[in-house]
């Protein structure tokens, strides 16, 4: 009897020490279990990007001498970087670095679309490869790659030919927001009283097929362009009001005519149009900014980036080089220079274009420096 206590004892305090210890059990195997990429995927996406603590502050500076800019920025488009594509990355942390090497007191970087393909993976590569960096303030805007989680297969890889169910346009935007705290497609900087508008296309083919690759504008995002024009051209007449958007307005920049561009294109066009003073780059065509014409000057400024990632001939081909390039531009009291560079020589596109501003230029007188490129 006495032994049957004990043992009946015994079994008891086990159990109990079983049930104490079972919570820590069952976390350990809760911690090592595999989970299944659709779970991470739900966690990641809960966890922001820390792109907007990357970034340095540049003081402003105190000379106006004129024959000192101002400040100067960058813009990059079509980086396209791939969590597996090395390339891509590769050219990406060499036009970075070219970039503070020929700009090391830039006060922005701008990129202007198609960073990447638009899923987890590919952003949180293109922030690391940015955190390796010292960098000026970023600001962005989503090109049509940004929404090419609409292609993505279970394993990964890209499939043009039908859309992903688990895939929507708002997921998108979500996760582009994710890095760079932005509550829209589109935003406002200014920067010692100059005024930098940011616009990106608001949906992609889940909502309507026929936006094809082009950037949808709503009216709301219309109606707040205009309203920022107009007070940028209020507060300071005389100065450049820089406007970015991944797609071109069609027939302006060589390579512009291939596509539509901007499903609002009519609108947006007459409402630039109204503005001389407006620099409005683009990238998305990818076409050479050595060999084709991607300044142009019409009733505004037209700009393209090119390329960092793969640059494009006038046959819209790739070219299948190592060219990787993308732009300066230098803000002075009276002007403003851009100049293209190669990045994979670290060189100088030449001529550089100078646009004046200000007194009795109004805006519209603009000429190359250096030697002209062969029509």
């Amino acid at each position: 009897m006495k032994q049957q206590l004990q043992t009946l004892t015994i079994r008891i305090l086990l159990s109990a020490l079983f049930l104490l210890l079972l919570p820590t059990f069952a976390w350990e195997a809760t911690a090592i279990a595999p989970v299944s990429k659709s779970f991470m995927a739900d966690i990641l996406s809960k966890e922001p990007l820390p792109m907007v603590k990357l970034f340095r502050t540049i003081p402003k500076k105190t000379s106006t001498a004129s024959n000192e800019p101002l400040f100067s920025f960058s813009v990059l488009s079509d980086v396209h970087v791939g969590a597996e594509d090395e390339d891509s990355q590769k050219r990406f942390r060499a036009a970075l670095a070219d970039h503070h090497l020929i700009r090391p007191d830039s006060r922005l970087m701008v990129l202007n679309g198609d960073l990447s393909n638009g899923n987890e993976a590919d952003n949180r590569s293109l922030v690391s490869i940015m955190s390796e960096h010292t960098l000026p303030p970023v600001h962005a805007t989503m090109g049509n790659h940004e929404y090419y989680g609409m292609w993505q297969t279970e394993n990964g890889d890209q499939d043009t030919s039908k859309l992903n169910p688990k895939w929507t346009s708002q997921k998108a935007i979500d996760l582009f927001h994710q890095m760079f705290n932005y509550e829209k497609p589109y935003h406002e900087l200014v920067m010692e009283d100059y005024h930098f508008l940011f616009l990106g296309g608001e949906f992609y083919r889940d909502v309507d097929p026929n936006v094809k690759e082009d950037a949808y504008l709503s009216t709301e995002q219309l109606t707040w362009f205009q309203e920022k024009l107009k007070a940028a051209a209020a507060a300071a007449p005389d100065k450049p009001i820089f406007v970015f958007l991944h797609q071109p307005l069609v027939h302006t920049v060589d390579g512009s005519d291939q596509e539509l561009g901007v499903v609002q294109h009519q609108e947006l066009r007459a409402i630039v149009n109204a503005y001389p003073n407006i620099v409005f780059f683009s990238g998305h065509t990818h076409w050479n900014l050595e060999t084709t014409k991607q300044i142009k000057q019409l009733e505004f400024l037209a700009v393209s980036s090119a390329s960092v990632q793969e640059i494009w001939n006038a046959n819209n081909e790739p070219e299948g080089s190592a060219a990787s390039q993308s732009i300066v531009v230098d803000v002075y009291m009276d002007r403003i220079v851009i100049q293209g560079r190669e990045h994979s020589e670290k060189r100088w596109i030449e001529p550089a274009f100078v646009k004046r501003y200000g007194g009795n230029n109004k805006g519209i007188q603009a000429i190359m420096v250096g030697q002209r490129n062969k029509s």
